[in-house]
Formats: structure tokens, C-alpha cells, sequence
């Protein structure tokens, strides 16, 4: 990462809504109990949240979504510094993103497009 790139969530990826919990054992432990309950009532068969909608590639509850889906909270969780968040969720979403769909994949290609450009934060 270059301190010229900014986090940005680019629309149809949804990589950070696979939550099998193989995958996911550090935030979980950052979770309180009652999050972490929440946590695992929302993962479905295969490990997707049960409220991703895989053919739009959307959150079906975005509005009111809990706060440990929105990446912003990662700063809290992991007791990050705002000035660490850009490097750490860059880093968190490009491995979700080659876990998922591979490292050359064209979600992989969006997201480094996007944050390689200066944007406003729209998480």
C-alpha cells in the first residue's frame, strides 16, 4: 500500500459478506458475546450472510445493518487508529476479495483501481 491509496468499498463485490467463521475467528473474538451470537444467526449454509443477496451482489438490510458490517468499526474492533484504518481495511479487503473471487479477478482489479484514487469515505 502507497499513502497515496484510500479505502473505498466498490459496489458488487460483497466479499466482506462471506462470513464463515473459519475465515472470520479474529473479529469474532473482538466481538462482546451478544455480537458474537448475532454474528452467528446471520451465516448461512455456505458461509454467505443470510441477508446478501448474491444475484444483485447486494445487502438486503444495508440501512440497518449491524455495526460490525460497516468497515468503519474495524478502528474500534481491532483498536485502530484512524490514521491506520486506510492500510488496514485495504489489507482486510484484498484478501477477502482474493479468498472469494481470486487475486486476479476483476472485483481484485476494481478495488485497486478505486483506491488508488482520492475519494470521500461512502461506507
Amino acid at each position: 500500500m502507497t499513502a497515496s491509496e484510500t479505502w473505498n468499498c466498490i459496489e458488487n463485490c460483497g466479499a466482506c459478506c462471506k462470513l464463515s467463521p473459519t475465515d472470520r475467528e479474529d473479529a469474532i473474538a473482538a466481538l462482546s458475546e451478544n455480537d458474537q451470537k448475532l454474528f452467528f444467526s446471520m451465516v448461512g449454509e455456505d458461509g454467505w450472510c443470510l441477508f446478501y443477496n448474491k444475484q444483485r451482489r447486494k445487502c438486503n438490510i444495508y440501512s440497518t445493518r449491524p455495526y460490525f458490517c460497516n468497515i468503519k468499526s474495524l478502528i474500534k474492533l481491532f483498536d485502530k487508529s484512524p490514521t491506520e484504518f486506510d492500510m488496514f481495511a485495504i489489507k482486510c479487503c484484498k484478501q477477502h476479495i482474493k479468498d472469494i473471487y481470486g487475486s486476479r479477478s476483476n472485483e481484485m482489479k476494481r478495488f485497486i483501481k478505486s483506491i488508488r484514487r482520492k475519494h470521500c469515505y461512502n461506507d
